[in-house]
């Protein structure tokens, strides 16, 4: 091979076959989503399963999701769109999009939000956020998720609480540190914690940046997960 032969962009090579991963994982969501659907497997035990199928490739999907998109920022290629929202609806979105999977295994989802607060963020980012910390509430929860929002100080407060064991020691933290690395030990939910005090801190108004805390003060001593929009 020549001296001058351009060197392999390792990260970019793997960014591309995350793409490349994804787009067959969307079709094969599509063919999930169908085949759940037909009536005549309506509350069936299969029907139970392929929702739990569902529901392991759309953490899949997430994860792979998060991956481009730290990819994308690590090269400054990851820019937000700030919008006006509305908190409810965007928790009530969120909500109904897992609705079906709790309901097969009989977790309640409560909404505790006014319908007019406002807050100013990019409503794509934060949906996935909020999703993929149901989805890791979803396999801890004992029988309840709780979301919550409401305004505090100078922070819009996004709240995502459960009624399971709660959150390990080494995943409690105050205000997220962002320049802490992925632990993978911790499974999906070490990488979905990182990506969301990177998004978190790319929100901002004057001096302040948004940021995450875990905790355990859930409901009955639960995980609770945090996010803090300016």
């Amino acid at each position: 091979m020549s001296n001058n032969a351009q060197k392999l962009d390792f990260a970019t090579v793997i960014a591309s076959a995350v793409h490349d991963m994804k787009n067959s994982l969307t079709l094969l969501l599509d063919t999930l989503d169908d085949t759940a659907s037909e009536q005549s497997i309506a509350a069936t035990p299969l029907q139970e399963k392929l929702l739990q199928a569902q529901h392991e490739g759309k953490r899949l999907n997430r994860n792979l999701i998060q991956l481009l998109a730290l990819y994308r920022l690590e090269r400054r290629q990851l820019f937000i769109n700030i919008t006006e929202n509305g908190v409810a609806e965007l928790l009530e979105d969120v909500a109904m999009e897992n609705q079906q999977l709790l309901d097969a295994r009989n977790i309640k989802l409560e909404i505790d939000c006014e319908r007019g607060l406002i807050g100013f963020f990019d409503r794509e980012l934060i949906s996935g956020i909020v999703n993929t910390i149901i989805n890791n509430s979803y396999r801890y929860t004992k029988n309840t998720i709780r979301l919550s929002g409401k305004n505090q100080g100078r922070y819009l407060c996004i709240h995502i609480e459960d009624n399971g064991p709660g959150y390990p020691e080494k995943m409690l933290h105050g205000e997220s540190n962002t320049d802490s690395p992925i632990d993978f030990q911790t499974g999906s939910t070490g990488l979905g914690l990182y990506f969301a005090a990177q998004i978190a801190r790319m929100h901002s108004n004057s001096e302040c940046h948004g940021y995450t805390e875990t905790s355990n003060d859930g409901i009955n001593k639960g995980g609770k997960f945090s996010l803090f929009l300016p």
